[in-house]
């Protein structure tokens, strides 16, 4: 039987673009590695003996498949190497979950930077360095030894004197990267071990550092500094954030100035101007090519001084797979034209992938990596089909009237193809990546498409004006300052835009992640609406379900809420969150009010963006109702006023005691200045009052009373949460006097649920507060390190399961409508108990 027409169409596209077929088989193998056996050497085997079978004994249709199966078999041994295989002397093996004094020797291999917290933040955080660096010898009780292996270097006083190529030798408490301890977190100790980094060194003071060799910048290191010099000369300090956004732009260089501006280009869809893309390359590449054009050099020379210019520009910036993707495509685009060879697109990005997966297998996994590709080929195979699709729909008569003379009317024509064509572009962009930005970031943009182009007009300006600053700042450096100030107005556009983008209605939707089923489904249908050879009928049917497709994950927010409402029923969700030394807590009642009982932490800066943000964005919450203030310490109130200003907070809760001990307290009256000019003042809550959060839930509120001469930690407002029949008692940080006053009253202070108060920390009356209180379980929010009171206090509560966030991660109390109980916390180890649950109330 003759194959037909399509199928020898599909035969002949594969036989032109075998590194197609790879790539495919190079990237199965390492997307199945942590499914199959965890041996790679079998599977280096595999690939010596698939390779020889198909060079000695087959015909070429199986040597074809028995080549795949080798790649297949590499792709799995490559990634299992770079995923479970460290060295005999890697500093993992000294490295525990716990902290642990140790003296290391470094060799640092990254340029260390200053993390501060965001210009808007409350509270100022102190300043922090951060860096990686190679680990050549730790001390035993034996001497030194030699070891091998990264670290991440976390320096909480800023050295001053610290650049790359340096050997130091270091104090401080070694630890693995912590994982993350709160739902919808970011998991920083998975990211790191990506980067085969186990272990994290925290260094308490800049005079734990002596520096033994100086070492010297290598030649990339020294033209990648000066680059950056060149930018940011005749920049003033008040046009910092501009400065750091052209950095950010033209050579992908991070900086803390810019959380806030990054938090909006997410929420607008439009996150991949900000990095560094492919289309960054290539507008800044085609610039050059149109200047050496406009020089009327030959095309030859103009094709390799493109090509020396963009190799160089991928150098210069920071090292991404977007820019290594541009980097070789270029290449290798200019060296099939040099050598007058004709190229495939297709073809090139797959073996830019291979060559970029043997190098780092694992990238396979990561968002920027399958972004990256995907969109670029999304954008090679469905923008000639989606283009003939979009002019279907334009006005034929229009298209086909003759072409009016004059420059007018042609720089006219020439308009509306550009944004004609931008459109298409966009939309197939949008198309290839939502999927994929709903898996990885749980949200979608209902304007990102408007908001791509908008913004591309005045970001390809700035990397224009970024790349001419540099040259002319060589050129002329007495001018550098005219020339800082040029390059900065497209930046102040682009922000503006931005702010605008950002105030549109329903800028980001929270987004579960899609199952992969649908995902499939959504790109399978794609592709085949597009390149099946089918019927009108067919085809449009292929279209409809495409599209169907895509409304499912965009209405996967609805489905969830309804999911939730009725797997919740008539559930209470009380989470502790992990914030380190602070506390915050959120309460969920069943279809009623949302809460947040404090939000402070003297040792985790951004607490919202960090960790809150994450949680309520994983629990589709974009708005809050309630903040309750328990006291004004720092560490209960750090983040209240932002939490306020992004969640649109309806109302604020205080003691009465909040405005007077606030007085010659910095951080509190910034707190309270705060609030006013948010137009939430605290309503103050009083002894007595009950607050209602849904139908079955209440808060009653039973300290402080007034009148009374009481400290901050003694005024703190203590509440009594109830649900079903079941109880909670949140003591805030009160100590010896509060509690002698409420044991007046030990009725009221039965519970199920025993928040402990002041972080689990003992006082005198602890024991009798605890009898009254009389819980099933005990949280307690805290730091790493407990203090001498906080293991005082494991002594005195008797054999009652104490929960501590430091091992449990955040701690999630689920009542259920019919009263019964469940404490479960959010990391299940050795050092947490297990999880507890109390029968219904009968």
């Amino acid at each position: 039987m003759e194959p037909s027409a399509a199928d020898r169409t599909w035969a002949d596209a594969l036989r032109r673009r075998p590194a197609v077929l790879v790539a495919v088989a190079l990237m199965a193998g390492i997307a199945c590695h942590a499914r199959l056996p965890h041996q790679p050497l079998l599977w280096i085997t595999a690939t010596l003996l698939f390779l020889a079978t198909s060079w000695r004994w087959v015909r070429q249709p199986t040597a074809a498949a028995l080549l795949l199966a080798a790649v297949f078999s590499a792709g799995a041994a490559l990634a299992q190497f770079r995923a479970f295989y460290w060295t005999i002397s890697d500093i993992a093996l000294y490295t525990s979950e716990q902290q642990r004094l140790a003296q290391l020797e470094l060799r640092i291999i990254d340029p260390p930077r200053i993390l501060v917290g965001p210009p808007t933040a409350m509270r100022p955080i102190p300043p922090k360095q951060v860096t990686r660096a190679q680990v050549l010898r730790v001390k035993t009780w034996d001497g030194w030894r030699d070891t091998t292996g990264g670290a991440l270097v976390q320096i909480e006083e800023p050295h001053p004197r610290l650049h790359v190529g340096q050997t130091v030798r270091v104090l401080g408490r070694l630890q693995r990267p912590a994982p993350a301890a709160n739902p919808g977190q970011f998991d920083w100790a998975d990211y790191y071990r990506q980067q085969r980094i186990l272990t994290s060194i925290t260094i308490p003071r800049a005079s734990n550092i002596a520096i033994i060799d100086e070492g010297s910048p290598s030649l990339l290191d020294r033209l990648r500094a000066s680059v950056r010099e060149l930018l940011a000369a005749g920049f003033t300090p008040s046009q910092s954030i501009d400065h750091a956004l052209l950095r950010a732009l033209l050579v992908g260089d991070p900086d803390p100035e810019l959380r806030d501006i990054q938090d909006q280009f997410k929420r607008t869809g439009t996150s991949h101007h900000l990095s560094i893309s492919g289309l960054h390359v290539a507008v800044l590449g085609g610039f050059v090519f149109l200047i050496c054009r406009l020089a009327r050099l030959r095309p030859r020379t103009t094709a390799t001084v493109t090509l020396a210019f963009v190799v160089l520009y991928g150098i210069v910036a920071l090292p991404s797979p977007p820019v290594v993707r541009s980097v070789l495509l270029c290449a290798m685009f200019a060296a099939g034209l040099l050598s007058g060879r004709s190229v495939d697109a297709v073809q090139l990005l797959s073996i830019t992938a291979i060559v970029m997966l043997i190098y780092h297998p694992l990238d396979l996994f990561t968002p920027g990596f399958q972004l990256s590709f995907g969109t670029v080929l999304g954008l090679f195979l469905l923008t000639p089909a989606f283009t003939k699709l979009m002019q279907s729909f334009r006005d034929r008569d229009l298209m086909l009237a003759p072409k009016q003379p004059g420059r007018i009317a042609a720089a006219g024509r020439w308009a509306d193809s550009q944004m004609f064509a931008a459109i298409v572009t966009g939309i197939v962009a949008w198309l290839v990546s939502m999927p994929l930005i709903a898996w990885h970031f749980g949200q979608v943009n209902p304007w990102a498409i408007v908001g791509s182009i908008a913004l591309a007009l005045p970001v390809f300006a700035a990397l224009i004006c970024g790349l001419l600053k540099v040259v002319l700042t060589i050129a002329w450096p007495g001018a550098a300052e005219v020339w800082a100030t040029i390059a900065a107005w497209p930046i102040a556009l682009m922000r503006q835009m931005l702010t605008w983008l950002d105030a549109m209605p329903g800028a980001s939707v929270p987004l579960p992640a899609p199952p992969p089923y649908l995902l499939a489904l959504c790109y399978t249908l794609l592709l085949a609406s597009v390149f099946l050879r089918a019927r009108s009928g067919l085809r449009w049917t292929l279209i409809t379900l495409a599209i169907v497709s895509y409304l499912a994950i965009l209405a996967l927010p609805v489905r969830q809420a309804v999911m939730q409402r009725v797997a919740a029923g008539d559930d209470l969700r009380v989470t502790l969150l992990y914030v380190g030394a602070g506390q915050c807590a959120v309460i969920e009642p069943p279809g009623g009010r949302t809460m947040v009982v404090d939000a402070g932490s003297t040792s985790l800066s951004d607490l919202w963006r960090k960790c809150l943000g994450p949680f309520l964005h994983a629990a589709g919450k974009t708005s809050l109702d309630t903040v309750l203030i328990t006291h004004g310490d720092a560490d209960h109130t750090s983040a209240v006023a932002d939490v306020v200003s992004v969640y649109g907070v309806r109302e604020v809760l205080a003691g009465a005691y909040l405005a007077p001990n606030a007085v010659g307290d910095s951080a509190a009256e910034g707190v309270l200045a705060s609030l006013d000019d948010l137009d939430r003042p605290p309503r103050i809550v009083s002894p007595g009052d009950v607050l209602p959060l849904g139908r079955q839930t209440r808060v009653e509120i039973l300290w402080p009373r007034e009148g009374m001469a009481l400290q901050d930690n003694d005024s703190g407002v203590v509440m009594k949460l109830s649900h079903a029949g079941r109880t909670i008692l949140f003591p805030a940080d009160i100590e010896d006097a509060a509690m002698a006053e409420l044991l007046k009253q030990p009725a009221s202070l039965k519970a199920d649920v025993l928040i402990a108060a002041h972080h689990g920390s003992s006082e005198k009356l602890t024991a009798a507060f605890v009898t009254a209180v009389d819980p099933s379980a005990i949280l307690s929010s805290n730091d790493r390190t407990l203090t001498h009171k906080q293991r005082t206090f494991e002594t005195l509560i008797g054999d009652r399961p104490l929960y501590r966030t430091h091992h449990c991660g955040a701690i999630t109390v689920t009542i259920g409508g019919d009263g019964s109980l469940r404490v479960e916390p959010f990391q299940q180890t050795g050092a947490a108990p297990p999880a507890l649950t109390l029968p219904a109330i009968r």
